[in-house]
């Protein structure tokens, strides 16, 4: 083989690399420009003492006073525990059913796709819509929940009214929604095993909890990630549904960190905190879509 032949690929290469380098780039700067510039100017207004509805008025500047307020901020540790909770519970309960219904998908042969239409059908429907419905559905009085207990002989529940049972019920409305996604995502990686694996597996004598545990699950392990990732995201910053059916009451029992955020700055008018709140939710999903990020590069799915 010539040199010329030998030299050919590498130049290839950096022409490729280049082309995407140049197609990339303005798409590129124009994302970092919307991304960068909201963040250093909800940074700068952060050090400022300041309200919405003197918004064209002087501001106080404070320095680093809003930051350290939020060490110290006791309705901010109560919406960070509500949240908390919220997550881990959300996001669990979503992780078992969806590989449970997955599971049982993965093993129909006939109306595979009529059933996952209709599983997906939840996630189809906006949170919003998805509050509303529910609002009517667990009304304490007229709802359908309180109609079929009555039929029972029991009392209605006033999920919505009660400081024990208003987020456990914005939970259930969650996982009702959003487990779909999880089945989409889990039962696409099942598909992609090859059968050959699971069909020796049966020869060799692997039941079936064998097969799914350790055939199946570590097949499917990227796809976990990907969905942990997704999802402990969006529950973190859940607004639209709290805001909808409780506004964070009874007390604050179901205030997340995302309502706080928006009730500081929009019911209060405290927008130079309302900007440090907002700084620390977007920092706190930074860092745990990072872990996520990692643990995905380490699996392979992701390529440095």
């Amino acid at each position: 083989m010539s040199r010329v032949a030998r030299r050919r690929p590498p130049v290839v290469r950096r022409a490729r690399a280049g082309l995407g380098l140049a197609m990339l780039t303005p798409t590129a700067i124009l994302l970092t420009a919307l991304i960068l510039v909201p963040v250093c100017y909800s940074a700068y207004l952060a050090l400022y003492r300041w309200q919405l509805i003197d918004i064209n008025g002087a501001k106080t500047f404070v320095g680093l006073a809003n930051f350290t307020h939020l060490l110290h901020d006791a309705t901010l540790r109560d919406a960070l525990r509500n949240t908390i909770v919220y997550v881990v519970v959300c996001v669990t309960v979503e992780l078992v059913l969806g590989f449970a219904v997955a599971v049982a998908l993965y093993d129909i042969t006939k109306g595979r796709r009529l059933a996952n239409s209709l599983i997906l059908l939840p996630m189809i429907v906006t949170p919003v819509v998805t509050a509303l419905l529910w609002r009517y559905l667990l009304d304490p009085q007229f709802g359908l929940v309180s109609q079929v207990l009555a039929a029972f002989g029991r009392p209605g529940i006033d999920w919505f009214g009660s400081t024990s049972l208003a987020l456990p019920g914005l939970m259930l409305i969650d996982v009702w929604q959003w487990t779909p996604f999880v089945v989409l995502v889990l039962h696409a990686g099942m598909l992609a095993i090859p059968e050959e694996r699971l069909e020796a597996a049966a020869v060799d004598g692997a039941g079936r909890v064998r097969r799914l545990r350790h055939i199946v699950a570590p097949a499917i392990v990227p796809q976990i990630l990907l969905v942990l990732l997704f999802r402990t995201m969006d529950t973190y910053r859940i607004f639209d549904t709290v805001y909808v059916l409780t506004k964070g009451g009874p007390g604050d029992s179901t205030t997340t960190v995302g309502l706080y955020a928006y009730q500081t700055g929009f019911t209060y008018l405290n927008m130079g905190y309302a900007m440090v709140l907002s700084l620390f939710i977007l920092i706190t999903i930074s860092v745990i879509s990072v872990f996520y990020l990692v643990l995905l590069r380490r699996r392979g799915v992701l390529r440095r």
